[in-house]
C-alpha cells in the first residue's frame, strides 16, 4: 500500500473511532425513530473504509499478468443512507418498506466509484388458520463485477430483482400444508458482456408438529432457470424437479436451525443432458456455553453458471463461524468464519466437461456496540479461487483478495 493511501486509511479511521466518544450529546430517539400510531420510521446511516489488495480480481500469475495486467489495489471509503418504514401492530401482521443508498469512493481508481440504489418491500399477515408473507427487493447496482467462475471483470449498471412468496394452512392443530414460490432475475445493460439470469421455483408441501419446538416437512418442488447471452437471442434453459424433508426448530436445548435433504433432476432443453443428485441445506446453530455460539451452514445443490450454462454441476458449500461475547456488558463481540466453495463439471456433454471451481476464505471481527442504535466494526478477510479448464484456452483461473475493513452503523 502507498504512503498516501496509509495515510488517508488513517484519517478515517481515526474519524470513525471518534463516533462513539460524540454519541452521548445525541437524541436518538428523536432523530432515529418516528412513531406515526402504528407506523414507525427509522433512518438509517453508515460509513466505512476498506483497503483491498485486489479490486479488480487478477492473478499474480506472470502470463495472466502480462494478459490481463497486475494486481491493484485501493482504499475504498463508504456512506450508506436510508430508512425503513414499517406498519403494523406486532411482528407477526406487518407492512414495511425499506430503501437504502451506498456510495463507494475510490482513493486511486476514481473511475470506478460507484453508487448502488436498494428497495425492499415484505409483509406479513395472520389470518385463523391461514399464514401468508411475501417479500421483494429490487437493486440497482453500478459497481465491479467479476471474479468467480468468469473471465470478465467490468463495470456496468445491472438491476437484479427477488420476490419470494410463502401461503400456509393449518389443517389440525399440529399439521399444515403450505406453497412457496420464488423468482430471481439479472438484467444486464445492453453493452455489458455478462448474461441476463432469471430462475423461478414452485414448492408444496406437507408439515407436521413433532414437538412443541420443533417441525418436521416434506416438500415437492420445480423450478426453471434461463440465460440469455451477450448480444444474442439464444437462451438457455434448465428445468429442476425435486423432493425433499427435513425439521426445523429446537433439535436440542442448545441446538436450533434447519436441515433439509432431498434429491433433485435436472435436464437442458439444449443440449438433452439429463442426471440427477442429492440436495442438502443445513442451517444451524450450537450454543458452546452462554457466550459462545458456533454456526454452520451447509449446501449440496445443483448448479448453473451464468456464464457457463451448457453444462450444469453439483456444487457444494460449507461456512463454519464462531461467536463470542466479550466481557461482563457484552457490548463486545470477536468472531472468526472459515468456508469452502467447490463446483465439479464431471458429467459429459458439455463444454465445460471436467471443469472444476475451488473458493477458500477465512476470516474475522470485532464488533462493538456503542449503543443500541450505534454499532461499529473491525474486520478481516482472506479468499482464495482457482478454477481448471481443461478444454479452454485459457486453461485455469487462479487469484487471492485480502480486505481490511472498519465501519460503523447508526439506526435502530
Amino acid at each position: 500500500m502507498s504512503t498516501s493511501v496509509a495515510k488517508r486509511a488513517t484519517v478515517l479511521v481515526s474519524g470513525i473511532a471518534g463516533l462513539g466518544m460524540q454519541a452521548g450529546a445525541l437524541e436518538p430517539e428523536d432523530i432515529l425513530h418516528f412513531r406515526v400510531g402504528n407506523l414507525h420510521i427509522r433512518p438509517q446511516f453508515s460509513t466505512g473504509v476498506t483497503v483491498d489488495d485486489n479490486i479488480f480480481y487478477r492473478s499474480s500469475d506472470a502470463l495472466n499478468e502480462l494478459l490481463y495486467g497486475a494486481k491493484e489495489g485501493d482504499l475504498i471509503s463508504q456512506l450508506g443512507s436510508g430508512a425503513n418504514i414499517t406498519l403494523g401492530q406486532d411482528s407477526v401482521n406487518t407492512l414495511s418498506f425499506g430503501y437504502n443508498y451506498l456510495h463507494r469512493f475510490y482513493a486511486d481508481h476514481s473511475e470506478v466509484s460507484s453508487g448502488d440504489h436498494a428497495l425492499s418491500l415484505s409483509g406479513g399477515l395472520t389470518q385463523g388458520k391461514v399464514r401468508f408473507s411475501t417479500s421483494h427487493a429490487l437493486t440497482y447496482l453500478t459497481g465491479i463485477q467479476g471474479g468467480g467462475t468468469s473471465f470478465l471483470v467490468e463495470q456496468n449498471p445491472r438491476i437484479s430483482l427477488s420476490d419470494q412468496l410463502s401461503v400456509s394452512f393449518d389443517i389440525t392443530p399440529k399439521s399444515d400444508v403450505y406453497v412457496t414460490g420464488s423468482y430471481s432475475q439479472t438484467d444486464q445493460d445492453e453493452d455489458s458482456r455478462f448474461s441476463d439470469f432469471d430462475s423461478w421455483r414452485l414448492a408444496m408441501g406437507y408439515g407436521f408438529k413433532y414437538s412443541e419446538g420443533l417441525r418436521m416437512f416434506t416438500q415437492l418442488r420445480h423450478g426453471i432457470s434461463t440465460t440469455s447471452y451477450y448480444r444474442s437471442t439464444s437462451e438457455r434453459s434448465w428445468d429442476f424437479t425435486g423432493a425433499s424433508m427435513g425439521a426445523e426448530g429446537d433439535f436440542t436445548e442448545k441446538l436450533t436451525g434447519t436441515l433439509q435433504v432431498g434429491y433433485e433432476l435436472r435436464s437442458s432443453d439444449l443440449t438433452g443432458i439429463s442426471a440427477g443428485a442429492p440436495t442438502v441445506t443445513a442451517e444451524l446453530e450450537q450454543l458452546l456455553g452462554e457466550r459462545t455460539l458456533l454456526a454452520l451452514s451447509y449446501t449440496r445443490a445443483n448448479q448453473v453458471n451464468v456464464d457457463l450454462a451448457d453444462q450444469a454441476s453439483v456444487s457444494d458449500s460449507v461456512r463454519l463461524t464462531l461467536r463470542r461475547a466479550l466481557g461482563t456488558r457484552q457490548k463486545w463481540f470477536a468472531s472468526v468464519f472459515g468456508g469452502l466453495f467447490l463446483n465439479d463439471f464431471s458429467e459429459p456433454g458439455g463444454s465445460n466437461e471436467g471443469a472444476s471451481f475451488e473458493s477458500f476464505s477465512f476470516g474475522g471481527s470485532l464488533d462493538y456496540r456503542v449503543q443500541e442504535w450505534l454499532s461499529s466494526s473491525l474486520s478481516y478477510s482472506f479468499s482464495d479461487f482457482s478454477a481448471e479448464f481443461p478444454a479452454s484456452n485459457r486453461s485455469s483461473i487462479d487469484y487471492q483478495v485480502n480486505q481490511v475493513s472498519m465501519s460503523a452503523k447508526f439506526g435502530f
